[in-house]
């Protein structure tokens, strides 16, 4: 005998699949024909299937939203640990910042001289540090004549001088470091207004006060030097150039020679100040 077919619920449960299985396919081909004519049939579709599609919607929700949480955690926590290595670097540098700024006020009220904030300035980015390990003494910076800046302005630090503008081009400009032998000014001590004339003596060496205080001067270790800012220099006067590290008396010259620590960290420059001064000709 042949077995009979299947009745009963096992298969009356595949009719509405059937159903809806021909129901889409009429849909797409509906679709794909187009035409005014069958709008009326596509918006009657549409609404037919609109509960169904809301209710797979709704039922498949929680499970979209928690496997997008899965999938987008991992790319959180690396974003907020980004952020957050970011802001205790910007922290650090406000306090570093606050520091400086800090210390000048002090030393120049030590002096007896005012903030210097009459010479206007820019602020600028240095775009690739001193090469060959330091021994050409120069930097380069984002800005130059189409913002203004010239040969000869003076470039500091938050906390001191870091040296001046040797070439200027349309938007780079070349810094000569104060490190430089060749970079020679005016200084001046501010405990005892002795006037005298100092140089660079190379990267990670002490700037050299080396003519012009004479053997019998008051001068120790900690006392401030400034630019002279005498006529003809090539900076203005009282820009801090750092503190005294080392007084030696040199008898044959009848003079004393100083060795400046550096009040910038010219080994760690992100940020300079150039000041739109020139020195007369």
């Amino acid at each position: 005998m042949r077995p009979k077919p299947a009745s009963g619920p096992r298969r009356r449960s595949r009719r509405p699949l059937v159903i809806i299985t021909l129901l889409a396919v009429t849909l797409v081909t509906i679709d794909a024909v187009g035409g005014g004519a069958l709008d009326p049939l596509r918006s009657v579709a549409s609404d037919v299937f609109s509960p169904v599609a809301d209710a797979t919607r709704w039922v498949t929700t929680p499970v979209r939203n928690a496997w997008a949480g899965i999938t987008g955690y991992d790319e959180l926590r690396r974003d907020n640990e980004a952020l957050r290595e970011e802001v205790a670097e910007l922290r650090s540098e406000v306090a570093s910042r606050e520091n400086d700024s800090e210390e000048l006020r002090r030393l120049q009220s030590e002096v007896g001289i005012e903030v210097q904030g009459d010479i206007p300035f820019q602020i600028a980015r240095v775009a690739s540090g001193p090469r060959n390990n330091f021994t050409d003494h120069r930097l380069e910076i984002d800005k130059g004549s189409s913002s203004g800046l010239e040969v000869g302005m003076p470039v500091t630090a938050g906390n001191g001088v870091v040296g001046r503008l040797v070439r200027v081009a349309r938007t780079r400009s070349v810094v000569q470091l104060a490190t430089d032998p060749k970079f020679v000014i005016g200084v001046r001590v501010g405990e005892t207004q002795d006037i005298g004339v100092g140089h660079g003596s190379g990267a990670g060496n002490p700037f050299v006060v080396d003519r012009g205080i004479e053997l019998e001067d008051d001068v120790e270790v900690g006392d401030a030097v400034l630019t002279s800012g005498l006529e003809r220099s090539v900076m203005p006067p009282d820009q801090v150039v750092g503190r005294v590290a080392e007084v030696q008396p040199d008898e044959a010259a009848r003079s004393l020679i100083l060795r400046v620590d550096f009040a910038a960290e010219l080994s760690q420059l992100d940020v300079v100040k150039v000041l739109e001064w020139v020195p007369s000709s």
